[in-house]
């Protein structure tokens, strides 16, 4: 009786990971178990690593309940995030990409640290990506901030477009000489 005991919960984590089967002529392969990076996922862990840090506010210190902080915590929490509603902002809401929140993951774990001003808030063109949920901007990157003097920016974009942005600007490019822009196409 105790063999029968002490194998019961060895058989049923083995059936569990697909070991062993009951029926089944299959031959028997072990499959990780892939944890789910869901935007939800991603965004929980970009808002607790210590790589990566949020405005709490716009850029132009106006505070709409859309800052980059403010989006972060709302796709954590699995729900779409807030457009600003000032300027040509269009209000409402929208979801981020997760092709956007997997690239900041990637750039993240590969040591890059930045600080984020905007993703879905803040006033930009009218037909910007950041009111689609496919942009963010940062103006900090390893500690220094986004210039022509950084040494840092052009691998950072160039890593983005690596990861599928379509649309990569900084310093050099109109409006861009103190921050980067990445997009991910429509």
């Amino acid at each position: 009786m105790k063999r029968f005991v002490l194998i019961l919960p060895l058989l049923a984590t083995l059936i569990g990971l697909g070991v062993v089967s009951c029926g089944s002529d299959a031959p028997a392969t072990i499959s990780k178990v892939k944890r789910s990076s869901s935007p939800a996922n991603v965004a929980v862990w970009l808002k607790s690593t210590s790589s990566i840090s949020w405005l709490p506010r716009q850029v132009s210190g106006r505070y709409d309940g859309a800052s980059a902080l403010d989006n972060i915590r709302q796709a954590a929490a699995g729900n779409a995030v807030k457009r600003s509603s000032y300027g040509t902002a269009p209000g409402g809401y929208v979801r981020l990409d997760p092709r956007m929140l997997r690239a900041m993951q990637s750039m993240a774990k590969e040591g890059y640290s930045f600080r984020v001003t905007s993703m879905a808030g803040a006033s930009h063109s009218r037909t910007s990506r950041h009111y689609a949920g496919l942009a963010f901007d940062i103006d900090m990157i390893n500690g220094r901030k986004v210039g022509r003097s950084n040494p840092y920016w052009r691998k950072f974009l160039a890593r983005c477009r690596e990861m599928g942005a379509t649309e990569t600007l900084g310093p050099g490019d109109k409006g861009h000489s103190t921050h980067i822009h990445a997009a991910w196409p429509r």
